[in-house]
C-alpha cells in the first residue's frame, strides 16, 4: 500500500512538473467539444518526400545576429545535414542532426556552448521528425481567434496546430523541460511547402528563421 501511495504522489509530482514547463498559454485556447481521437493525418514538411532546400537564414540569440544562407539536406531517413554560412562564405553551423542526439562537424566558435547545442538539437528534433503516425492525441483545442485546430499529444509532450481548411500544419510547440520549450511556425505554405520557417525558445531568446529560396 505504501509503495502505491509512493507512485501515486510520484505520478502526481511529474504531471505537475510538465505542467509547469508547458509553454502554451491554455487562456489562448478553448477545449474542443469533438473527440480529440478524431486527429487529422499531418507530418513534417522535411518528411515524405523533401530532399533538401536553400534558404535565407537568420539567427538571434542573446546579443549575437547571424544572417546568411542555409542548406538542409536529408542524409537517411534518421539523419539532416544542416550547413548555416554567411555571404562572404564564413561557416556559422556545419551538423548532423538525428532523432535525439546530433554531430557538429563545425561551429562558429562564439556559439559553440554544449546547452546551446542541446537545445537546438530538440528544435531540430521537433522540427525534422514530428508526424502524428502511431500517435494519439489527448485533448482537443481550438485557437481563439484563428479558429485552428490544436492537438496536445502529452506522452511526447507536443502540440500541433492544423488549418483545417487548408489541411496544413501551421505550429508545433514541444518541451522536455523548462529551458528548451519551442515554437516551430509554418507559414504561407506553397506548393506543400512552407515559405517562412520560423523557430522561438522564449526560455534562451533565440530565434532561427528559414525564407525558403528553393529545392
Amino acid at each position: 500500500m505504501f509503495q502505491m501511495r509512493s507512485l501515486i504522489s510520484l505520478n502526481l509530482i511529474f504531471i505537475l512538473f510538465l505542467s509547469a514547463c508547458d509553454p502554451v498559454k491554455k487562456s489562448t485556447l478553448s477545449l474542443s467539444p469533438e473527440t480529440a481521437t478524431k486527429s487529422p493525418v499531418w507530418s513534417s514538411p522535411f518528411m515524405n518526400g523533401f530532399e533538401k532546400a536553400l534558404f535565407r537564414t537568420s539567427l538571434d540569440v542573446a546579443d549575437k545576429h547571424l544572417t546568411g544562407i542555409s542548406i538542409i539536406k536529408k542524409t537517411s531517413d534518421s539523419s539532416f545535414h544542416f550547413t548555416f554560412a554567411n555571404e562572404i562564405g564564413l561557416t556559422y553551423f556545419d551538423m548532423e542532426f538525428y532523432r535525439d542526439t546530433y554531430r557538429p562537424d563545425y561551429i562558429f566558435d562564439p556559439i559553440n556552448k554544449k546547452s546551446f547545442l542541446k537545445i537546438l538539437q530538440s528544435d531540430f528534433s521537433i522540427l525534422f521528425f514530428s508526424e502524428s503516425a502511431g500517435k494519439k492525441p489527448l485533448r482537443k483545442y481550438i485557437q481563439n481567434g484563428s479558429g485552428e485546430a490544436v492537438y496536445l499529444y502529452l506522452g511526447i509532450n507536443l502540440y500541433a496546430w492544423m488549418d483545417t481548411k487548408q489541411n496544413s500544419l501551421t505550429e508545433l510547440v514541444g518541451w522536455s523541460n523548462y529551458f528548451d520549450a519551442v515554437i516551430v511556425g509554418f507559414r504561407e505554405y506553397e506548393n506543400g511547402f512552407p515559405n517562412e520557417i520560423r523557430i522561438m525558445n522564449p526560455k534562451i531568446h533565440m530565434t532561427l528563421t528559414f525564407n525558403f529560396l528553393g529545392h
